[in-house]
């Protein structure tokens, strides 16, 4: 006598929007994953577009910075959005090179994946299948590649200083403790610390400024670290997202929504990063002299030892103003590491 054949379990419903993204692409999909923090449009199982509130797009980027015209951005919209091929349209019209179209497109998708797959609001998400996208088929990303990408900016945010309430909350500036040994902001953060009106977000500064959001939101963990921001007290409650219905069953196919052009706003800055805190001079000019055995282990520091970045609560420039670099190839090593984090 045969045994009956064990009963099969049915897949556990994805919790999180990357784990939502895995089972997409395991089975090969094509249509729109949506939620509340944006979506991740997929083709054939790969990550083909990405759109996020929190990270400008590729409209707001090309109008923002003078490449296009509003009404440029409209009529292509009007002409070819509907078929899904603007991307095409903008290489046919010479307004874009190939190479750029590609570049805008990957720096965008990545910027809002993050937002996108960093969802913890708990809202529910949903699959839309054969959803198109209105830019159309510019380049595609591995699912697992995004992810491992979503992770490390998410480290590096982390590293920064862990204090997610900033990415949310209104940018509002302090005015710092003058110090000898303390440099200003470099362009860039100043630019950023000139519109911040107490009442934009990190993703409104983005979108006026023409930047990236996870830009944006890393220059303002920065400025907050350095306590040139005030940081709000309270966390917000983080819970798992729900993912409904499951990939099996997909919802009613839908149209894409078509964005509207924004206003073009000034051009955006250029990138430079800012350089590191400056080590104050000693009074009879030159460098400092280094301290024999300072660095090793056991070694008594000459002052008081500065919590670390993760340890500190957050606090005004008055209570705690920005900390000179007192070696000279601290602060060269540190310049060095902005400017990697830079390049993202």
């Amino acid at each position: 006598m045969n045994a009956a054949p064990a009963a099969v379990r049915p897949p556990a419903t994805p919790q999180t929007p990357g784990e939502a993204l895995g089972l997409l692409a395991a089975r090969r999909a094509t249509g729109a994953l949506c939620g509340p923090l944006g979506s991740l449009h997929l083709v054939d199982g790969q990550v083909a577009h990405a759109d996020s509130p929190r990270a400008p797009g590729l409209a707001e980027l090309l109008t923002g910075c003078g490449r296009i015209t509003p009404g440029q951005w409209a009529e292509l919209l009007r002409l070819d959005g509907p078929r899904a091929r603007v991307g095409e349209a903008l290489v046919e019209r010479r307004l874009l090179t190939r190479g750029e179209l590609e570049l805008g497109h990957l720096g965008t998708l990545f910027d809002a994946a993050f937002f996108v797959l960093a969802d913890r609001t708990g809202g529910v998400w949903r699959f839309e299948s054969d959803a198109r996208h209105w830019l159309g088929p510019v380049a595609t990303v591995d699912p697992g590649r995004l992810r491992r990408e979503v992770e490390r900016r998410g480290r590096l945010l982390e590293r920064i200083w862990p204090w997610p309430q900033l990415d949310t909350a209104p940018v509002r500036p302090v005015v710092p403790v003058p110090r000898p040994s303390h440099r200003p902001p470099g362009r860039r953060r100043r630019e950023l610390l000139d519109h911040a009106d107490g009442r934009r977000t990190p993703a409104d500064l983005a979108r006026l400024l023409g930047r990236s959001g996870f830009g944006v939101t890393a220059d303002v963990r920065r400025l907050a670290a350095a306590g040139l921001l005030d940081a709000p007290r309270h966390a917000a409650p983080a819970a798992a997202s729900a993912v409904a219905p499951s990939a099996a069953t997909p919802a009613t196919p839908v149209a894409p929504v078509t964005p509207v052009a924004p206003g073009a706003p000034g051009p955006a800055a250029p990138v430079a990063e800012a350089e590191a805190p400056a080590p104050a001079r000693p009074p009879g000019g030159g460098l400092h002299r280094r301290v024999p055995g300072a660095t090793l282990t056991g070694a008594t520091p000459s002052g008081p030892v500065a919590p670390a970045r993760s340890d500190r609560p957050p606090t005004t420039a008055a209570a705690h103003p920005p900390l000179a670099v007192p070696d000279p190839d601290i602060a060269l090593l540190t310049r060095v590491r902005t400017l990697l984090e830079a390049r993202l």
